[in-house]
């Protein structure tokens, strides 16, 4: 029997460390990370449970960094607000949420939350500390840690309008790294991944671009040179990034810079001070006051000392428009760092908060919260599409979600939508006006043909402004969905192919008696499936791949082609089971639809699948589909593959449109004089479907008017071809 053994000790050791309940296994060796309660938070730095764990690697080969005019602000720019998430240290978030909201009228607190339960009673303890609930507002998304400094969203503008850059969050705490996402979608604003592994805490930046990190950014992403990390950064956040040598773990366990770096204005920054016994964190700070120095900044300098393995410093702190929270320590050094803030930044309101607890766990205030910049003052509104931007295939009929984002110095009032079926060169279709500015239109789109459609979204504000902005490139309109064109209930076989143990029949409910779930008893509808084995689980000698193979079928003239079936499936991961479904369009070569990956496969229910063949199978005229399974050396055995009431769905090709003919008999004549009428009232009032409503465009320019008068009486009389 297969032993694993990386898992299994990774497990205990993770076990005996937090004495709480254990999570499922990620991968066949790595142990899930264990997401603690707020009593006992997880710290800034790795633990070393986690330090078994592989970093996670961010994508290779797909970077894309954003176009236009891009800035990134620094913290000392003016502000809408911070993110905080509550996972521990909730003592210091009140603080900090009371201090933002009873100081400051205009500025926002975040508070990302796991649930509405904790959302109702994170609400409660703001509110009885003192909080203006006015200004504090709610996301519900599972976190795992309350660092969100290192793992939240880095804004830019982009052209005036908010960005996220992303970055690989540098700890296994996934549902950390998977917060920008959620954001970006929430928000609906453009995220940009630059590729890198990452803890924001190593970022600082002032308002001319220079950008300062440690060569933990370098330790941490192997694969690139210092250069092409500056470089990137160059890219996607328009900044000159300097590196400096980082602190070495013995001393500051997380290597980033904000632990002694800290901007207060421009060419004004706070260096930590300290003594030259500590060596490179002296050295390091000492080079960085020097290069500061000649390139024109100010220089303040705070006490900062490491004691019983803890680093302190004062530099860690949050600044807000005229607001800023520094630590303290209840140490004589408090007072010092204190003077030095107030003499760094005049005019500014300084709040000390007591970070004992907090900074035995490697942070301070500026780990716990994210920076949300406020939009440039500007006097004209902006907008930008998101969605359709391009390339994108809407069907007539079908609801589509219209997508942008808009802003103005003081707030947009409306926004009207438009279309363009000539690439943006004139917007005469109307789709939408007075809609409220929710980033969000619901759009069912009109039964047109065109490859050259593009919409246009205007702001307006309530002085009388407007702003717009237009799909970036054409997107396409066909009149008609996708529609069923071939469905295989299996009441009966088709004599599709089959290999190993793939069978048709009846499955007996058998299997899974030591892994995963048992076959289902009969079928999602009816009786019959196709299975591997229908009476128990899969052979677990090594062989294969073994393929349940469909096909021929012809969608010559098919867009957007779709495979939809019933699933029951209970398999091994890869590399020890491998589940696969394969498209081709000539039986030789096959293209990977979907594969079972790296986690165990365990239906317990008939579940509906949908994958996409577009790219294969549209407009072939010999399309496969084949199931597969393989099994290697050491596989468990799982009841296998059940599959029920196989449908393919397609756009169907656009039927020739026959001008004139509104009832679509095939001849224009008199009985099409009353629908033409009722044409002339727009599409949204056409009532004669299928019929298509352009069939009453008469003169070919894709709209229906009375234009077309004179046309359509010429052609009363004619067939269709």
């Amino acid at each position: 029997m297969r032993t694993r053994v990386a898992a299994v000790l990774s497990a205990l050791l993770l076990t005996a460390w937090c004495l709480a309940q254990a999570a499922p296994p990620l991968s066949p060796a790595v142990p899930a990370p264990v997401k603690h309660d707020h009593a006992h938070p997880l710290p800034a730095y790795l633990t070393t449970e986690e330090r078994l764990l592989p970093l996670p690697q961010p994508p290779r080969g797909v970077l894309t960094p954003p176009t236009g005019i891009i800035h990134t602000p620094a913290e000392y720019e003016p502000m809408d607000g911070l993110f905080i998430s509550w996972q521990g240290y909730t003592d210091v978030l009140t603080q900090l949420t009371v201090g933002i909201t009873t100081n400051d009228p205009a500025a926002t607190v975040w508070v990302v939350v796991d649930n509405a339960s904790e959302h109702t009673s994170v609400y409660n303890t703001l509110n009885a500390a003192g909080a203006h609930m006015s200004q504090v507002q709610f996301i519900e998304c599972i976190t795992d840690t309350v660092w969100i400094r290192d793992y939240g969203p880095r804004f830019i503008f982009q052209d005036g309008n908010r960005a996220i850059i992303d970055h690989t969050y540098n700890r296994p705490r996934p549902n950390d790294d998977a917060f920008n996402d959620f954001l970006a979608a929430d928000w609906n604003i453009p995220q940009y991944d630059i590729g890198l592994t990452h803890g924001g805490g190593n970022f600082h930046l002032f308002t001319n671009g220079d950008a300062f990190m440690t060569t933990l950014i370098t330790d941490e992403n192997p694969g690139y040179t210092a250069q092409q990390i500056k470089d990137l950064f160059a890219a996607y956040e328009n900044v000159n990034l300097t590196i400096y040598t980082r602190f070495p773990s013995s001393f500051d366990s997380t290597g980033h810079i904000d632990m002694w770096f800290f901007p207060v204005g421009d060419h004004k920054v706070i260096i930590g001070q300290y003594a030259s016994s500590t060596g490179v964190p002296y050295t390091t700070t000492e080079t960085a006051v020097t290069d500061l120095t000649a390139r024109g900044y100010t220089v303040y300098r705070t006490p900062g000392w490491s004691s019983g393995s803890t680093h302190y410093t004062y530099t860690n702190a949050v600044i807000i428009n005229d607001q800023v929270f520094i630590s303290k320590f209840n140490v004589a050094q408090d007072a010092q760092a204190l003077a030095t803030f107030q003499a760094a930044m005049p005019g500014y309101s300084i709040h000390q908060i007591d970070n004992s607890s907090i900074i035995t766990a490697a942070g301070a205030m500026h780990c716990i919260v994210m920076h949300v910049p406020a939009y440039p003052s500007d006097p004209i509104p902006t907008a930008t599409v998101s969605a359709p931007n391009g390339g994108e295939v809407w069907y007539g009929g079908q609801p589509f979600d219209i997508r942008w984002t808009a802003h103005d110095d003081v707030a947009v009032t409306s926004i009207d939508i438009y279309l363009s079926t000539d690439s943006g060169a004139t917007f005469p279709t109307t789709i939408a006006t007075g809609e409220a500015n929710d980033g969000t239109f619901t759009w069912t789109v009109p039964h047109i043909a065109t490859t050259h459609a593009r919409v246009k979204v205007v702001a307006h504000d309530a002085d009388g402004n407007a702003g717009e902005d237009a799909s970036d490139a054409d997107f396409t309109i066909t009149p008609n969905g996708p529609e069923q064109v071939l469905s295989f209930p299996l009441d009966t076989n088709p004599g599709w192919t089959t290999q190993g143990q793939w069978a048709f029949g009846h499955p007996t409910g058998g299997g899974g008696t030591a892994h995963g779930n048992h076959d289902p008893n009969k079928g999602a509808t009816g009786t019959n499936v196709y299975g591997v084995n229908l009476s128990g689980d899969y052979s677990t000698t090594a062989g294969g791949p073994y393929y349940l193979t469909a096909g021929p079928f012809n969608f010559t003239g098919y867009a957007a082609t779709t495979l939809k079936f019933q699933r029951w499936l209970n398999s091994d991961y890869q590399p020890y089971a491998y589940a696969t479904i394969q498209v081709s369009n000539n039986g030789t070569s096959w293209t990977a639809v979907w594969s079972n990956g790296s986690t165990a496969t365990t239906d317990s229910a008939w579940s509906l699948k949908q994958y996409d063949l577009a790219a294969t199978a549209d407009n072939q005229p010999a399309v496969y589909v084949r199931w597969g399974y393989q099994i290697s050396t050491s596989a468990f055995a799982y009841s296998g593959w059940n599959i029920d009431d196989v449908q393919f769905w397609a756009v169907p090709p656009a039927p020739a449109v026959c001008h004139g003919d509104t009832n679509c008999d095939g001849r224009v004549t008199f009985v099409d004089i009353d629908p033409f009428v009722a044409a002339l009232a727009g599409e949204s009032a056409w009532t004669h479907a299928p019929c298509p409503w352009l069939n009453a465009d008469c003169d070919g320019d894709t709209h229906v008017t009375f234009a077309d008068i004179d046309p359509f009486v010429a052609r009363i009389g004619t067939t269709c071809p």
